[in-house]
């Protein structure tokens, strides 16, 4: 019987040491969030119960409600994310990236992806830079980079198969450390995309 509980206390954890060192490219997270074309409007599935929908360990199998009127209801959650293969890293180990969707209680509309800053990571970073040659087009609507140490670039993008998303690709950097941030918006959320250039 012990050896029982020890096989599946092993099993657990092994499982669950493995679904945390699995990397997702952000293009493939970023893919997988937006909705698949239509031709009608659109929500994201909250995915609860279903853990293995996403590449993202959620702090809740539930969707929240929050207070703040422009979130409406949320999921969190973090994953360990590249770009282009590569996975930036701060003091010798790889940066946390934070996933949130938002958006009514039927399904989300928008999402964000944040990461923890990193020496490795630079300023003025482009959907390009973070895409690479994956399939995607991309329209600057606009920029805002004459600031050094924070900035962003607001683009309509379009994915083979989905629907349109207007992402703000944006950056902060504090001592060589860089942040970035990405708000992923549908043709209806993206209303809320702060394009104010400071």
């Amino acid at each position: 019987m012990k050896q029982l509980i020890l096989l599946m206390v092993f099993l657990t954890l092994g499982t669950s040491l493995f679904a945390q060192g699995a990397k997702t490219e952000v293009y493939d997270l970023v893919k997988k969030l937006l909705y698949d074309s239509t031709g009608y409007e659109n929500v994201g599935d909250w995915a609860v119960g279903q853990p293995k929908k996403f590449p993202v360990a959620w702090k809740a199998d539930r969707v929240e409600m929050s207070p703040d009127t422009s979130i409406n209801f949320f999921r969190r959650g973090s994953a360990t994310l590249t770009v282009n293969g590569r996975t930036y890293q701060q003091q010798g180990r790889p940066i946390k990236w934070e996933i949130m969707v938002k958006g009514p209680r039927m399904g989300y509309s928008s999402f964000s992806l944040l990461s923890s800053a990193s020496s490795e990571i630079s300023t003025k970073f482009t959907i390009h830079s973070l895409f690479g040659k994956r399939p995607f087009k991309a329209t600057l609507i606009k920029s805002c980079d004459a600031n050094p140490v924070a900035g962003f670039y607001y683009y309509e993008v379009k994915i083979l198969k989905k629907d349109p998303a207007f992402i703000k690709l944006s950056w902060l950097s504090i001592n060589g450390n860089t942040a970035l941030r990405l708000d992923v918006f549908d043709s209806w959320s993206r209303y809320a995309a702060k394009t104010d250039c400071k």
